[in-house]
């Protein structure tokens, strides 16, 4: 074999080397995007508490239909719970926790339209009960509503005082930070995301989400402040990672136009 012809069969293999690293970068420039989309609506680590069964007896009702609910969930027999919470609700229409957990079970039904009617007869006919304002708020933000979801948190900050709220592990705060965020109020979500932080320090998705929005507003160095405080926390928070390679590789993209160009 010629000179000529080795070179020419190298030049072929190469561009081949080329085309397949290239495609594989585009899978996994899709794969992170797609990550990043799925994770938006992720919870803080802190789990709201449910009402207690005193709560109910309090109503001066008889509570044996929603504690069986409440069991049927936990084993999740959701459909045989949602019969359980129904024969309650027929039985007392205008006691709210009935239509709450109707609305809760249906969330867990992913029936999200049905939950957010539900949660809403909950809140009128006690809108002084938590839970039911919150889990509107929850399902439009999981569908990013923001806009609605925002209505329903800023509504909830307004009704309730700080302590209740972080007394129920329910960290509005954080919500509204995220709302702000994708709405692009960038100002407003850093005011709210150090209100979340004062809530749960050492919660990594508040951490990351308010680090994640200082990066959107150049304030490195506090954002830096923030990862470290992270890395603290949970040394393998995977979110944290994910966006660590997502900027190595736009970097890398940006270092190599530069040098292609200079050539």
């Amino acid at each position: 074999m010629s000179n000529e012809e080795k070179s020419s069969k190298k030049v072929k293999s190469t561009k081949g080397t080329a085309k397949t690293k290239k495609t594989s970068t585009s899978s996994t420039k899709k794969k992170t995007s797609s990550s990043t989309k799925k994770k938006v609506s992720k919870q803080p680590k802190t789990k709201p508490k449910q009402p207690k069964k005193e709560d109910f007896e309090a109503g001066g009702v008889d509570d044996s239909l929603l504690l069986d609910g409440i069991n049927y969930i936990e084993d999740n027999k959701l459909d045989t719970a949602l019969e359980a919470f129904e024969d309650f609700t027929n039985k007392y229409p205008k006691n709210h926790f009935g239509w709450y957990y109707i609305g809760y079970t249906k969330m867990l039904q992913d029936k999200k339209k049905i939950a957010v009617k539900n949660f809403k007869k909950a809140s009128k006919l006690n809108n002084t009960f938590l839970p039911s304002l919150y889990y509107e708020g929850l399902v439009e933000f999981e569908n990013n509503n923001f806009v609605d979801a925002l209505k329903v948190f800023d509504g909830i900050m307004e009704k309730f005082n700080s302590d209740v709220i972080k007394d129920s592990n329910f960290n509005i705060p954080y919500f509204i930070g995220i709302c702000h965020h994708y709405l692009g109020n960038l100002q407003r979500a850093e005011e709210y995301f150090l209100f979340a932080y004062n809530m749960s320090p050492d919660d990594p998705v508040v951490l990351y989400y308010k680090g994640f929005n200082e990066l959107a507003m150049r304030n490195y160095d506090f954002a830096m402040e923030t990862f470290k405080n992270l890395l603290m926390v949970d040394m393998n928070y995977q979110t944290f990672w994910d966006l660590v390679k997502g900027y190595s590789y736009y970097y890398h993209q940006a270092d190599d136009k530069k040098n292609s160009e200079e050539e």
